[in-house]
């Protein structure tokens, strides 16, 4: 009997376990122009953090007439990754990122076993939370969008270019001060992609940038937002490469000496055996070029052919921002596009393609 009861406790300890949900439950003070309507996206990379599309909502639910609400749902990752919460108006269902505009969601960084309770209003013609009961890990990004909501706000206006620098400046000391002392390396993660001109940033923090990455690794080494901050990093490198020498990885000059001779011998053999060959070579090239890359690149709209041209001229994506007179994630959505278009993954790549595709037009 005893064995029989000891059985039963085993068997439903492990049905709670293997049922366990996401749940977001609380209220909404709702406003008359807001659709009685939650939706809940999973971010898969943290590159969709200033990234909106339907194919992330994962789940929805109606929001009560006491603006009550629930999700529940087991449709997610075990393993932590950023979620997005957002409320909609009328018949626009974007979401609105800029720092000017009223807020319509929030970020959180949630399991499978999370559980959070909120309380939110959307009174102000903004969705403004007023509490949040859950992990500290989700504490912590719900309170780093707070701040930098609030820091980057001052940016958004006519500025003093001294002014707009000092500010620029202050508000990615607060970034690396928030991932220095993030206890998830998650948070820490969160707040670097929310730093506009990284390239910038990168060229005076290298080591900020590598330092992290090592933390990355050995604390969560198998996950793809470690393996999409690899991919920024690789980006950012190339960037670097692209626009001034690397200091430090010059190599000495008997290295020098015998990479100059590898290239002589190389081209000697290349001269003996190869010369028709690479003359055909260069000739298919062209006409693969012509017949490939061209369709691609005229399949652009003529805003991302000049943003790609800005790109190929070494322009960071603040600068290009500047010179359209756009929201830096205008920027980073029309080169987002552009990259899939192209089926290129990095900068580098991009301006390659424009570089060929150029020598054709």
């Amino acid at each position: 009997m005893a064995l029989k009861k000891l059985v039963y406790i085993i068997l439903s300890l492990f049905i709670a376990s293997s049922s366990s949900a996401l749940e977001i439950k609380g209220t909404i003070d709702l406003s008359d122009q807001w659709q009685p309507k939650v939706f809940l996206a999973l971010l898969n990379t943290p590159n969709d953090i200033f990234v909106a599309s339907p194919d992330f909502i994962i789940a929805e639910t109606f929001i009560n007439p006491n603006g009550s609400f629930e999700i529940n749902t087991q449709s997610v990752p075990n393993d932590q990754r950023f979620y997005r919460l957002y409320l909609v108006q009328g018949d626009n269902a974007s979401v609105e990122f800029s720092a000017t505009q009223n807020k319509n969601y929030f970020h959180l960084l949630l399991n499978r076993q999370s559980q959070v309770e909120l309380s939110a209003t959307t009174q102000n013609n903004s969705l403004e939370v007023v509490q949040l009961d859950g992990s500290d890990d989700t504490k912590a990004i719900f309170d780093f969008d707070e701040k930098f909501r609030e820091q980057n706000r001052e940016l958004s206006g006519e500025l003093p270019k001294a002014q707009s620098t000092f500010l620029s400046q202050e508000l990615e000391t607060f970034i690396h001060s928030v991932v220095a002392d993030a206890r998830n390396p998650y948070v820490g993660l969160y707040a670097i992609y929310h730093i506009e001109d990284k390239e910038t940033d990168f060229l005076r923090n290298s080591d900020f940038y590598f330092n992290f990455q090592k933390r990355l690794e050995d604390e969560l080494p198998v996950t793809p937002y470690t393996e999409a901050y690899s991919e920024l990093l690789d980006e950012l490198v190339g960037f670097r490469e692209f626009v001034c020498e690397m200091p430090g990885v010059q190599p000495k000059w008997k290295d020098w000496l015998m990479i100059i001779e590898a290239v002589i011998i190389l081209i000697f053999l290349v001269i003996l055996i190869g010369f028709y060959k690479q003359l055909k070579k260069m000739r298919k090239r062209e006409n693969d070029s012509t017949n490939n890359l061209k369709p691609l690149y005229e399949g652009l709209t003529l805003k991302q052919q000049e943003i790609l041209s800005l790109l190929a001229a070494g322009k960071t994506n603040k600068e290009i921002a500047q010179e359209l007179f756009v929201e830096l994630s205008t920027v980073k959505t029309h080169i987002n596009n552009i990259y899939r278009q192209l089926g290129v993954s990095n900068r580098k790549e991009a301006v390659d393609f424009h570089n060929a595709v150029k020598t054709y037009i």
